[in-house]
């Protein structure tokens, strides 16, 4: 096989494509190249609206008024919710906003801002990306920087009528970029802080402090039941004055009634009093009424239940389940379960679904505060150290599920093989791992926060399926800057270059090619000085796919051939198939489609032997496509029906609408059009449904078939 270019190139596409494609031999004059616009996705994103709201109507008639006039005046609405943690800005946002929905027909966005959550603030730029991806823009279309990222998004909201909560802002900073660009749209927002700055763009402002008397004895009523209440009216009100009227504190001392029916309420008075005596007297600063009724209830508690109330402060995340609950505190998950049903029934944990928690931010600061009064140092950074190395093992064992074949750096994976699979299909893998992924994140922050840098680096490796799967480019860079960066601290070369060519794969799908070969490039320098074949066969490999990916068939070519040569002299199975195919999708795009079934036919077998189903059928595609371009239907027709139906299984979207794309062409190739129409339908409800730009191509190709559109297909879920 020659590796220059024949003088007589055909100008040829073969295979899927992502973005924008460009076909010439000699281009002369201005090039412009234009993209279909993203299909609008409703998104519905409110949580749930809370149990036990009561009262605030002085709060929701002038969210009503102020949503009222800013429609009649024709600007967006901001309406900022302020006052003092635990006095229900987010109850009664979320009330407001259920009872409203029919306003904002377009959909609902949420995101937690996070100003008092574990991890600290999240930037407008993660929350833009979650938003975009969340109306229908593909993951690779998303931006990077935050301008253009909020350009995107006022265009994608000029026209539709959507509400945004961002609850828990820190700052003006924070707000003002999720500001939607419909005048009939509105954005509300939560803070402890007064946001005053927001009034440049017309916000209004509606404080939210403590319920007045009435009102807390009515939620008090409606906690514990109005007879029990009546009965002792006026401990009732004394309830109300300790606990200052915050709902949150009063839902506490409430639940400690429910879970104790003996008990009176004045019995509950007489205890709290004391303890708010105690705090004063130890000037405890602010929050002297949370802290008081989370103080008497934790003092109730068995001394395991309250163990485990401690260690759940330590969490690294925002919520948490079962399992992690248990890792937490060293216990075996069905005394978890009990202990944390005990947690649930005081309201110390809000369960939020089946075996599914999370701490309010006053609730997970009480809880590791008193871990720090009641525990051993030692024994907390053990903890800690216990629930990140769990979290690191079940994302290792999960991510093998995704990723069977692939040679891994991390050793974790060696013991993981022996061990029965994790999950039952790729599919679940993948939405157990995109559940986890802000607990995953935030692990390896507090792991590179104790200088725990083997697992920091080791939590990046184990994230690869699902970014690799499900994208998320808005977490995939940040984490592998950090996974790199670890990996230095560590001095581990391996890892160092594998995480730099997992950082620059990023860059390679968002199409920044020059960004994506310095990360390769660092990867070949660093394996090259470690003399790490390994390594360097992958760092070539990509080097070699920035370069298809810009155009360089033959520099791609060359790269392609020496990572190869590599892989087989280490006899690396895995890299061989990868690499044969590489080279053939090159000689394909180079019109040289006879070579290329050799090297696909050779990728298909030494997938076979192997036993890498995806791997195979992937490059069965390929070798398709190859095939009907050469009019060898029948044999294609054999393999791109196996491809489609073992990529249906796998649980990559995108690679099995690629299959239902090649077998369209097949059918148009044998004149069975409606067969064709129906792939490439299926095809592009896949692509929609996912967020991914070939949807557009594939919109195109049904353009020119020109024959009705059948009803929708089935969905690719049903493969479970």
């Amino acid at each position: 096989m020659g590796r220059s270019l024949p003088e007589n190139t055909t100008n040829i596409m073969s295979g899927a494509v992502a973005g924008s494609v460009v076909q010439a031999r000699l281009i002369e004059g201005g090039v412009h190249i234009h993209r279909a616009a993203p299909a609008y996705v409703t998104p519905r994103q409110l949580p749930p609206e809370p149990a036990h709201f009561t009262s605030r109507q002085e709060e929701t008639e002038l969210l009503d008024r102020f949503v009222r006039h800013a429609q009649s005046c024709q600007r967006p609405n901001v309406v900022a919710l302020t006052g003092p943690g635990g006095a229900g800005k987010t109850a009664t946002a979320l009330h407001w906003l259920h009872r409203n929905l029919d306003r904002f027909p377009d959909g609902q966005l949420y995101a937690d801002l996070g100003a008092f959550g574990p991890n600290g603030p999240n930037t407008p730029s993660i929350v833009l990306s979650g938003f975009l991806r969340a109306l229908g823009v593909s993951a690779e279309d998303v931006p990077l920087e935050l301008s253009e990222q909020a350009a995107l998004y006022r265009s994608m909201t000029a026209d539709k009528v959507v509400v945004v909560f961002a609850d828990d802002a820190e700052s003006v900073a924070q707000v003002r970029p999720l500001l939607p660009a419909s005048p009939r749209s509105a954005l509300v927002t939560t803070s402890r802080r007064r946001l005053g700055a927001l009034s440049m763009d017309g916000a209004r402002f509606v404080p939210v402090d403590a319920l007045d008397e009435p009102a807390a004895v009515e939620l008090i009523r409606h906690v514990v039941g109005g007879p029990k209440a009546d009965a002792e009216p006026e401990p009732t009100r004394a309830l109300v004055r300790l606990c200052g009227g915050l709902p949150i504190a009063l839902r506490i001392a409430a639940a400690r009634l429910l879970s104790r029916p003996s008990w009176s309420i004045a019995r509950v008075v007489a205890t709290l009093t004391d303890e708010r005596r105690r705090l004063v007297s130890l000037a405890v600063p602010g929050q002297t009424s949370v802290r008081a009724s989370l103080d008497l209830s934790y003092a109730e508690l068995q001394p395991e239940a309250a163990r485990l109330y401690r260690y759940l402060g330590l969490h690294p995340g925002p919520e948490f389940g079962l399992q992690a609950a248990a890792a937490v505190a060293d216990l075996h998950a069905d005394d978890a379960d009990d202990l944390a049903e005990e947690l649930v029934d005081v309201s110390l944990v809000d369960e939020i679904s089946d075996h599914r928690f999370r701490l309010h931010d006053l609730v997970r600061l009480h809880a590791w505060q008193r871990a720090e009064e009641d525990d051993d140092r030692a024994e907390l950074v053990a903890a800690e150290r216990r629930v990140i190395t769990w979290y690191l093992d079940r994302a290792v064992a999960a991510d093998l599920v995704v990723v069977p074949h692939r040679r891994r750096v991390c050793s974790r994976y060696d013991a993981a093989r022996h061990e029965p699979p994790a999950f039952s299909t790729t599919t679940a893998a993948l939405d157990w791992l995109e559940a986890e992924l802000p607990n995953f994140l935030a692990a390896q922050r507090r792991a590179a926060d104790r200088e725990w840098w083997s697992l920091a680096w080791q939590l990046c490796e184990a994230m690869w399926g699902l970014f690799l799967y499900r994208k998320h480019f808005e977490h995939w860079i940040p984490a592998h800057e950090l996974g790199v960066e670890a990996a230095r601290r560590c001095e581990d070369q391996a890892a160092h270059a594998r995480l730099s060519v997992q950082l620059g794969f990023a860059y390679l799908n968002l199409h920044h090619h020059d960004e994506a070969r310095l990360h390769f490039a660092d990867a070949l320098a660093v394996s090259r000085a470690a003399r790490d074949m390994h390594g360097e066969a992958t760092a070539l490999e990509h080097l070699g796919l920035a370069a298809r990916g810009s155009g360089q068939l033959q520099v791609a070519m060359d790269h392609f051939v020496q990572a190869l040569e590599i892989t087989e002299r280490l006899g690396a199975d895995r890299g061989i198939a990868l690499h044969q195919r590489r080279i053939g999708e090159t000689l394909a795009d180079l019109g040289r489609d006879d070579e290329a079934v050799h090297y696909l036919r050779r990728a298909v077998e030494t997938a076979t032997e192997l036993g890498d189903r995806v791997l195979r059928a992937r490059a069965l595609t390929r070798l398709g496509s190859a095939q009907v371009r050469l009019g060898h239907v029948a044999e294609a027709r054999g393999q791109l029906a196996e491809s489609v139906r073992v990529l249906w299984e796998s649980g990559s979207v995108q690679y099995h609408a690629e299959a239902l794309e090649a077998l369209s062409e097949l059918y148009l190739r044998t004149g069975e059009h409606a067969l064709a129409h129906e792939q490439l339908v299926h095809a592009l409800y896949l692509y929609r449904a996912s967020g991914l730009p070939q949807a557009a191509h594939v919109q195109e190709r049904l353009a020119c078939l020109g024959s009705p559109r059948p009803p929708r297909p089935r969905r690719a879920e049903s493969r479970e």
